[in-house]
């Protein structure tokens, strides 16, 4: 029981550590979703989480690494017929945890996580739906702070084009994925 009652008196208190480390409580990292263009009837769409993380922050990879984070996760609400793929991890980067001297993977500054959106066949050309998503991940500097967003966007129902305006954003994002092997 004693040990039961310290273990809960360190924790409380590296709670409240942590807590007090972050006294600015602001957002370490700011979301957003964007649909790639429009989405055609029977076909596709991409839509990236944009995120853009604060200086000296990062969040984490599929495969956190070492010391143990918590991947970026999307929970979608899409309409009826509509159907998201898994998340295309980009690169990550390499994450020093000198202390313990082992290695953590993931992203600082900003990074894409692209996600295929499959479009039902009796979408109606011309319509604009709005993808839902709540997107959770763990933001970590000398402490992790679990942070979390509701956010959406716009589709227009059309013919699959791609936003000219958007090209070089996606094409920069599928420059960091990694390459199927050609064996």
């Amino acid at each position: 029981m004693k040990r039961l009652l310290l273990a809960l008196l360190l924790l409380n208190a590296s709670i409240c550590g942590a807590a007090a480390q972050d006294a600015d409580h602001a957002p370490k990292v700011t979301a957003r979703l964007v649909a790639e263009g429009e989405a055609a009837p029977g076909g596709s769409v991409w839509v990236a989480l944009a995120e853009q993380i604060r200086p000296g922050w990062h969040t984490y990879w599929v495969n956190p690494g070492e010391v143990g984070g918590i991947p970026t996760e999307i929970d979608w609400s899409l309409p009826a017929g509509w159907k998201a793929g898994d998340i295309v991890w980009p690169y990550p980067k390499r994450l020093p945890v000198e202390a313990l001297k082992q290695m953590d993977y993931g992203y600082e500054s900003k990074v894409w996580l692209l996600t295929k959106v499959s479009v039902p066949a009796n979408a109606k050309p011309g319509a604009t739906v709005t993808l839902k998503a709540h997107v959770s991940y763990l933001v970590c500097q000398n402490i992790c702070i679990p942070e979390e967003q509701a956010l959406e966007v716009a589709v227009k129902l059309g013919t699959g084009g791609a936003d000219p305006a958007l090209a070089k954003d996606f094409t920069e994002a599928r420059a960091m994925l990694p390459a199927d092997s050609p064996w």
